[in-house]
């Protein structure tokens, strides 16, 4: 299974697909807002101050698609990140200060109910009266067995690292 495929089961779509048109517009706005910037200062030292004022709407405006495009790079990579972090996890919920440790990080449960909502993320379930995150884990994704070494049982997901919790054997040792 790829690393991609993995990060779906946590990871929406949303939170993957690159718009393959986000370079160009990105550049071409740049471009634009940059040329008014310019002739806005112009504008304003020659006292046009309508014109320069005129000028700022249009820098707001083309400045406007480039924020976004940003904005959505960071979420999506704050998404591949916190799904890379928990995918390994074979728990089947986190309590909220155990998800700030795993995730590294003392903003961790507002950074996730964001993504939640923007639909960056899915397959995760916030429950603030118990304190915990649940993390839906489809059927089939884990693998137990029972280490050689030491007898004891294990549990990780499929396609993972299987090395026994206890004495660390690899699976089939």
């Amino acid at each position: 299974m790829r690393n991609d495929e993995q990060h779906e089961s946590i990871s929406d779509c949303k939170g993957l697909r690159k718009k393959k048109t986000d370079p160009p517009v990105a550049l071409v706005c740049a471009i634009f807002a940059a040329a008014t910037a310019s002739s806005t200062v112009k504008m304003f030292s020659q006292g046009k101050t309508l014109a320069g004022v005129m000028g700022i709407l249009i820098f707001a405006a083309l400045a406007t698609p480039i924020f976004r495009i940003l904005r959505r790079a960071y979420r999506r990579a704050c998404a591949h990140r916190i799904a890379g972090v928990l995918l390994p996890l074979t728990e089947e919920s986190l309590t909220f200060e155990r998800l700030g440790t795993v995730l590294s990080s003392s903003n961790a449960l507002e950074q996730l109910q964001s993504l939640i909502g923007k639909g960056y993320l899915q397959n995760l379930r916030i429950d603030s009266e118990n304190r915990t995150v649940g993390l839906y884990i489809p059927e089939g994704a884990l693998v137990q067995w029972v280490c050689a070494s030491c007898g004891a049982k294990n549990r990780a997901r499929r396609g993972g690292p299987m090395r026994c919790k206890y004495c660390d054997q690899p699976r089939g040792q």
